[in-house]
Formats: C-alpha cells, sequence, structure tokens
C-alpha cells in the first residue's frame, strides 16, 4: 500500500511546480488572452457606440421625415385652398359672363321688339293712309252733302278705332 501514502515532499514539489506552470501561464497566455479580451471590449464598446449613434441617427432621420410629412401636408392643403380659390375665380368669371350674355340677350330682344313695333307702326300708318285714299276716292266718287260728308268721316274714325 505504499500508493496511498502521503508525501509532504511530492505534494510541495507538486504545488510548487502547478505554481511555476500558473506563473508561467500568466506571463505567457494570460497577458495574450488579456490584451485579446482587452481588444474584444474594445471592440464590443465600439459596437455600441455605433448602434448608439445610429439610433441617435435614426432619430434623427425620424423627426426629419415627420417634419417632411407636415411640411408636405401643410404644402398639399395650400395648393388645395389655392386651387379652391382659382375654381371660385373661374366660376365667378363664368357666373359673370353668362350675366352678361343674358343681358345683351335681352337688349337685342328688346331692340328686336321695339323694331317690330315700328315696324308694325308703319304698316298701321300706311295702311290709314290707304284707307284714306279710299275714302277720298269715295268722296270725289259722289257729290256727298255735310251729313254724308259727317257720317263718312265718322265711319273712318270707327274703322281706325276698330283695327288699332
Amino acid at each position: 500500500m505504499d500508493f496511498l501514502t502521503i508525501d509532504v515532499g511530492t505534494i510541495l514539489f507538486t504545488l510548487i511546480n502547478t505554481g511555476l506552470i500558473f506563473l508561467a501561464f500568466k506571463l505567457i497566455l494570460f497577458k495574450r488572452i488579456d490584451a485579446i479580451l482587452e481588444q474584444r471590449q474594445h471592440e464590443v464598446t465600439d459596437i455600441y457606440h455605433k448602434a448608439d449613434d445610429a439610433l441617435t441617427s435614426a432619430n434623427a432621420d425620424k423627426e426629419k421625415y415627420a417634419q417632411a410629412v407636415a411640411g408636405a401636408k401643410e404644402e398639399a392643403q395650400g395648393i388645395i385652398q389655392r386651387s379652391e380659390k382659382i375654381a371660385r375665380k373661374q366660376g365667378d368669371a363664368i357666373l359673370e359672363k353668362a350675366r352678361q350674355e343674358a343681358q345683351a340677350a335681352r337688349e337685342k330682344s328688346a331692340i328686336e321688339t321695339e323694331q317690330e313695333v315700328r315696324l308694325a307702326r308703319t304698316e298701321l300708318q300706311k295702311e290709314i293712309s290707304g284707307l284714306a285714299v279710299q275714302l277720298a276716292e269715295k268722296i270725289m266718287e259722289k257729290e256727298i252733302n255735310p251729313d254724308d260728308h259727317e257720317r263718312l268721316i265718322d265711319d273712318f274714325i270707327q274703322h281706325i278705332g276698330d283695327e288699332s
């Protein structure tokens, strides 16, 4: 049972060897591992900074977009208002033109009516003149006494009154 005995020298030797290996690892490997870990930490920090910058930029772009949308809405509202004003002006111009055309048509109609009245008067005067001539012929054909003459004039005046 020799293999189960505890030897203090072996334990000390093993501990010293372990310490030396640990010290060698620390001097050789841990510096490199620390450098790699530190480099990784910087990379992760840079990634976080870049992500923060990208988020800030995205928020700024979002605000610009919101302002652009608001500006576009205002511009659209302005365009609509200008279009409504133009449409109102055009509508008013069309109505005014229609009023003027209607007024011109009324005036033309009044002028035509007045001309027709004048023409009718002229024709009536011609007819009266013709009747007066016929009356004069009848008077010339007959010899009339003052009573007949008066009766013919009354008939003539009555005949003119019936035609008016």
